[in-house]
């Protein structure tokens, strides 16, 4: 039996390099030789243990293979997977991350990422233990297994499989900047955070039409800030420098802007600068993961403005969809978030990189690739 190369997380902060079994497919399944996965900030916590879905020192979720932002090519593939999607070996394809079941009004609806029937938990490639058969769930590895209800977006063989990853992020900032806010076109929009998915929102608000579009960042963040411009932003503002609030209410007169897209993680503060500097009647979009509990919460401001404040996580099938589109297009030079590309025998490094853990190595969009450093 032929065998991938997989990393195998083992426990919080621990991997090891394997061989896993490589399953034939069934008629109605296939198997991915994957290209490339891009490293997502959920992998750093999922491999320091921090699962939202496990409690603390539950390790039914190891051994399993991490990697969700999966852009491959079909290695093989039963007659009846192909035949659905319209496929055939040798497509370039990525994989929503999300196996749902397919059947449920969520389902139905393209909104395969709130499915909660699902027959796994977490119902997610790049969480799913081994013990589930065949094991290969994961992007961390040469092969992927593409189970009967993956959703595949192919990209033409044109398409560079390191720009291909971006398309998960693109995705978010189409769901986040476009559709959840129901963005129309002339309308303004702050989007909190210049990172991967900050940059990802202020290229969908340009394609999407807004007007005024105003990013933030720290002092530390001048090529993000730069690259934000470069995408269509028309103000990128050093927050460390400039209060942002009195910054958005100088250049709308006092109104505020139409919608404003939180990206920053673990910051409470710009909860309350969104809903400072948000119009009546505007649209807040929180995507950043926050406290459960937050204090102060200004619900009374949010109320006597009429805001609608809206969480989000994940992204549907049309911004999925709509992103591997405008990838395949290459109309937007996207290759230039990438800015680091490692092996599997790199991958704390490609973490820590993400992280910003290396202050001479400033990183945007990290990508690893199925080699090994020398091979």
């Amino acid at each position: 039996m032929d065998m991938a190369l997989a990393l195998v997380q083992t426990g919080a902060g621990a991997h090891e390099l394997a061989e896993l079994p490589i399953p034939d497919p069934a008629l109605d399944s296939a198997i991915l030789r994957v290209e490339a996965n891009g490293v997502c900030g959920s992998d750093v916590k999922l491999y320091a243990g921090k699962d939202p879905a496990f409690a603390p020192g539950d390790n039914s979720r190891y051994p399993r293979v991490l990697g969700h932002e999966i852009v491959g090519t079909i290695d093989r593939a039963g007659n009846d997977f192909l035949a659905s999607r319209g496929l055939k070996e040798g497509d370039r394809v990525a994989i929503n991350p999300f196996l749902p079941c397919g059947r449920c009004v969520d389902c139905r609806h393209g909104d395969s990422h709130l499915c909660a029937s699902s027959v796994f938990y977490p119902p997610n490639y790049g969480s799913i233990p081994l013990r589930l058969a065949p094991g290969l769930w994961g992007g961390y590895a040469t092969h992927t297994y593409l189970h009967p209800n993956a959703t595949l977006y192919p990209f033409p063989e044109t398409t560079d499989p390191l720009d291909g990853t971006l398309w998960n992020p693109l995705a978010g900032g189409i769901q986040w900047a476009v559709l959840t806010p129901k963005l129309e076109i002339g309308q303004s929009i702050v989007v909190l955070g210049c990172g991967q998915r900050g940059l990802a929102c202020i290229v969908a608000a340009r394609k999407g039409g807004a007007g005024l579009i105003i990013t933030t960042g720290l002092e530390r963040d001048a090529h993000k800030r730069a690259l934000a411009l470069e995408f269509g932003a028309d103000l990128a503002v050093n927050v460390e420098q400039e209060d942002i609030v009195d910054r958005v209410m100088e250049l709308t007169g006092g109104r505020g802007v139409d919608i404003v897209v939180d990206t920053t993680p673990t910051v409470t503060s710009t909860i309350g600068d969104a809903v400072r500097m948000v119009r009546r009647g505007g649209t807040i979009v929180n995507v950043g993961m926050k406290p459960r509990q937050m204090d102060d919460f200004p619900i009374g401001v949010i109320t006597t403005k009429s805001i609608a404040v809206i969480g989000n996580n994940g992204q549907n099938d049309t911004a999925h969809r709509r992103a591997a589109e405008l990838i395949a297009k290459a109309e937007v030079p996207l290759s230039r978030m990438r800015t680091h590309v490692f092996g599997l025998d790199q991958f704390e490094v490609a973490l820590d990189t993400l992280e910003g853990k290396f202050p001479n190595e400033p990183s945007i969009n990290v990508v690893v690739t199925p080699t090994l450093t020398g091979a």
